[in-house]
């Protein structure tokens, strides 16, 4: 298997990244790469588009988020089984029930909690995890 990109972000990640996730996956096929994982932040906006688009192109896509916790720091997820999917979803649910609108705020001990079934990557687009 060959490189696969595990930490894109759409144009759903507002001010973060400009590309929506048809032109993604049309970029992966043309560097023919296998697949990549799609990781908006605070939400899983792009990853039906891009799934679509990927089953069209003949690629595989992993759903995956960025998870803003309590303390400002930034976790990529991505989801790995049905499980993971599940639970990343109930987090960024709680994230987005606890903060104002716009925001989302995971804590470490849900994070924690809802684990099964996710890898977290170490870091986000503006450095290591701290």
């Amino acid at each position: 298997m060959g490189y696969v990109e595990l930490h894109a972000s759409s144009a759903f990640s507002f001010l973060r990244a400009g590309s929506s996730p048809e032109s993604l996956i049309a970029r992966a096929a043309e560097l023919d790469l296998p697949g990549i994982a799609l990781c908006d932040r605070n939400g899983l906006y792009g990853v039906v588009r891009a799934h679509m688009a990927a089953k069209s192109a003949g690629l595989r896509t992993w759903v995956g988020a960025e998870l803003t916790m309590d303390d400002g720091s930034v976790v990529p997820l991505l989801a790995a089984t049905r499980e993971g999917y599940q639970n990343l979803s109930r987090l960024l649910t709680l994230a987005k029930l606890r903060a104002e609108k716009g925001c989302a705020r995971a804590t470490w001990e849900e994070l924690g909690r809802y684990s099964p079934g996710l890898i977290a990557l170490t870091g986000d687009a503006e450095g290591p995890l701290l």
